[in-house]
Parts: structure tokens; sequence; C-alpha cells
């Protein structure tokens, strides 16, 4: 599956370098950032750009409600690349793993995968004393 990631500044990129460290070259994976100064229309027209180069089946975005993830939502709604089935906002390195180590062939299920995702939280509450 295609998938890319949308957000902030630098963090697309560290997110997928580090996907790489651990699950290897991941082709099927890339991303892009919102940098300083650039517009929510100057982001649009590189996403629009992006998916005409390299159509995807999943954008996910760092922040529900931010730019990335507003300007993806928008890209989608306006029919312009119907390639797009999916977006999940929220993206960690946990959920990126989940979904682009996949198994060829495997259908994907957003709700099983943001479950398995959720299932590897941990909260510990550290006793200062």
């Amino acid at each position: 599956m295609e998938i890319l990631i949308a957000g902030h500044g630098e963090l697309p990129e560290a997110l997928l370098s580090s996907a790489r460290m651990i699950g290897g070259e991941l082709s099927q994976v890339s991303a892009m950032g919102l940098f300083p100064g650039e517009t929510p229309q100057d982001f649009r027209a590189r996403m629009l750009e992006r998916l005409s180069e390299r159509p995807v089946e999943l954008i996910l975005t760092d922040l529900a409600g931010g730019t990335p993830d507003n300007v993806a939502n928008l890209v989608v709604k306006s029919g312009a690349h119907e390639s797009v089935r999916w977006i999940i906002a929220g993206a960690s390195l946990p959920l990126l793993l989940e979904i682009a180590l996949m198994p060829e062939g495997v259908e994907f299920d957003s709700e099983v995968a943001l479950e398995e995702t959720v299932a590897q939280i941990r909260y510990v509450k550290a006793s200062v004393e």
C-alpha cells in the first residue's frame, strides 16, 4: 500500500527515517512537511503535485485539524485524487510500522490497525519520592 506521511516541519521525514531504521527500505512510503512561511495553498499545490506523480491509498497526518490534515482532507473531498482511500490523523512510529509492514495481499483494516497501535501504548506513573 502506498502511504504518504504529511505533517509539520521535519516530522514526516524523521518519522520515515526512524521507520526505515526498523523496517528496512519501505519504498512504498514517502513524506512531505509543511514549513514556516508556506501557506496552506502552497502546501495544497505541493500535495496535489506529489499525488499526481505518485498516487497513494493512505495519508497519515501528524495532527488532527492541523494544516497538513486539513489540506489532505480538502484534497480528498474535492475528488482531486481518487486513489486516496484513508486519511488517519495522529501519525506515530508504531502506527506507520503496523501499516507499512503488513504482508502483501492482506486487506488494510483501519480499525484493526488503530486498535493494535493503541494496544502498544503504555502508561507508567513514575513515583517521585
